[in-house]
C-alpha cells in the first residue's frame, strides 16, 4: 500500500493521464494553476532556464474554468492550451518534464484557485504514492511568476540541510521597475509589497511567533505533510493562507532565502482579495499611499503575547486578573472573543506549560491577529501611510535614519532584514 492511498481514495481525481510518460521516481512537482493567462510561457521558460536539481522534476499545470466563465475566458484558455502543446513540443529534457491537466467547466460552487490548486497538489501526490515516495516535494508556483535560475537547486539544497522540515516559504520580491508595466503600477506594488513585509515584521518584533509570508506562488511542502493534514482547501481565493495556518502549529517549517520567486505586480479582479485586486483599486482610485496598522495596535498586541505564558495553570480569577491590565484595544478584544472561557478550557486539557501555548496559537492564530488589528482601527486607532509606519518600526529596531525615507527605499531596507533572516517558530 501507498502512504497516500487513504486520502487518494477519497478525493475526486481528474488526472487520469498525468502518470502517462512521467519522470521515472521524481523527486518535485510543481503546480502551476492556470486561469485565463495570455503569458503562460514566460513561466515555463524560467523554469525550463533553472539548473536541475539532483532528482526529476514534473511540472503539472492545472488549466481551469468554471461552468459560468464567459466565452472570452474560455477561449484564452484553449489558446493557452495550445501554446503549450506548441511550446512543450520544443523543450525536452530527461529531467525535467510538463504535464498540463484541462480542467474547464468547474462546477461554480467550487471553481477558483482553490480547487484548481488541490487537482494539480492530489495529482503530484498520486505520482509520489506510486513510489511511496511520502518526502517528494510539491512546490506551489503561480503562472504570472518567474523565478531564479537557482530556484530548483536551491530548494533541494534547502530539505538537505533540513531533513526534518515539512515545508518551506520561498523567498519572493515583486518587480518594482522597468518597462514591463506603466509607473503608476510600480509604485503601487512598493506599497502593497511594504505593506506584507511590514505586518511579518512587526509581528516578529513583538515575538508573535508564526510571523511568515504566505503566497500561494512561494512554498513547498513534503507529500506526506500535505496528506497528513488533509490536501490542500477548495478555497476561490486565499486557500494558499488557509492551508499553511493549519501546517505552522504540527510540521517543521523553513524559508529558503537563497533564491527569488518573481510575482507580477499586475492588477486584477480574478480572485476577490491579493496582490491583484489591491493593484486594481489603488490604480482605479488614483491614490499612490497605502494605509497600513499603526504601531500602537501591533504593541498592544505584543502585550498579550508577553502574556500568555503567565496564564498557564491559573484559576479564572487571575486570570481575569492579569487581562485587567493589557490595554483597552486588546483586552476589550479578548472579553468580546471569549478569552477566559478559552483559556479555562485550555488549561483543562493540557498538562504541560509548551502544550498550553501552542494550544493557545491555534486559537490565538494568524485570523484572530488580523482581526484583532481590523476591529482595533475600527474603534481605537487611525491607520498611518504604510511609508510611515514602516520607517517607525525601523526606529525601533535601531535602523537609525530610516523614518522619512521613500517607500522604494523602506522596501529594500525590509527585504534585506527578511532575506538575511531565517525565521523560526518560536513557541
Amino acid at each position: 500500500m501507498g502512504f497516500a492511498d487513504h486520502y487518494l481514495s477519497r478525493q475526486q481525481p481528474v488526472y487520469s493521464n498525468i502518470h502517462k510518460d512521467a519522470i521515472p521516481d521524481p523527486g518535485y512537482c510543481i503546480i502551476i494553476p492556470c486561469y485565463n493567462e495570455d503569458n503562460l510561457t514566460s513561466t515555463l521558460e524560467s523554469l525550463w532556464n533553472c539548473r536541475r536539481p539532483e532528482h526529476g522534476v514534473e511540472i503539472i499545470i492545472v488549466v481551469n474554468s468554471s461552468q459560468a466563465d464567459p466565452p472570452g475566458v474560455i477561449r484564452q484558455n484553449q489558446l493557452t492550451i495550445h501554446e503549450f502543446e506548441d511550446w512543450h513540443r520544443s523543450h525536452r529534457d530527461p529531467g525535467i518534464d510538463f504535464k498540463l491537466i484541462d480542467f474547464q467547466n468547474m462546477p461554480v460552487k467550487f471553481a477558483g484557485a482553490g480547487l484548481a490548486r488541490k487537482t494539480g497538489m492530489d495529482a503530484a501526490v498520486s505520482l509520489f504514492n506510486d513510489t511511496d515516495h511520502r518526502e517528494g516535494l510539491i512546490i506551489s508556483l503561480d503562472a504570472d511568476c518567474t523565478c531564479d535560475e537557482n530556484y530548483l537547486t536551491e530548494i533541494e539544497s534547502a530539505f538537505r540541510k533540513e531533513r526534518d522540515a515539512s515545508c518551506a516559504l520561498i523567498y519572493f520580491e515583486h518587480p518594482v521597475s522597468g518597462n514591463g508595466f506603466p509607473p503608476m503600477i510600480y509604485s503601487g506594488i512598493i506599497q502593497y509589497e511594504l505593506y506584507l513585509r511590514y505586518h511579518v515584521e512587526y509581528l516578529r518584533f513583538i515575538k508573535y511567533p508564526i510571523a511568515f509570508h504566505t503566497l500561494g506562488s512561494c512554498f513547498a511542502v513534503k507529500a506526506d505533510a500535505y496528506v497528513r493534514q488533509g490536501g490542500m482547501n477548495r478555497k476561490k481565493a486565499g486557500e494558499d493562507f488557509y492551508f499553511l495556518q493549519k501546517l505552522f502549529l504540527s510540521d517543521k517549517i523553513i524559508e529558503i532565502n537563497q533564491t527569488r520567486v518573481i510575482p507580477s505586480p499586475r492588477p486584477s479582479l480574478r480572485i476577490p482579495f491579493g496582490t491583484g485586486p489591491v493593484i486594481h483599486k489603488l490604480m482605479e482610485s488614483g491614490n499612490r499611499s497605502m494605509d497600513t496598522y499603526t504601531p500602537e495596535a501591533y504593541d498592544d498586541l505584543g502585550k498579550f503575547i508577553a502574556l500568555i505564558p503567565k496564564l498557564f495553570r491559573i484559576n479564572l480569577a487571575d486570570t481575569e486578573s492579569l487581562l485587567e491590565g493589557l490595554p483597552d484595544s486588546i483586552y476589550t478584544f479578548l472579553l468580546n472573543n471569549g478569552i477566559l472561557e478559552k483559556i479555562n478550557e485550555i488549561n483543562q486539557n493540557t498538562g504541560s506549560k509548551p502544550s498550553f501555548i501552542k494550544r493557545v496559537y491555534n486559537w490565538f492564530n494568524a485570523f484572530m491577529v488580523v482581526k484583532f488589528l481590523n476591529t482595533a482601527h475600527q474603534k481605537h486607532y487611525d491607520k498611518l501611510p504604510v511609508s510611515k509606519a514602516a520607517g517607525l518600526l525601523l526606529q525601533k529596531k535601531g535602523y537609525t535614519g530610516k523614518k522619512n525615507t521613500g517607500s522604494k527605499a523602506l522596501l529594500t531596507t525590509y527585504r534585506y532584514i527578511q532575506r538575511s533572516t531565517h525565521y523560526t517558530i518560536h513557541l
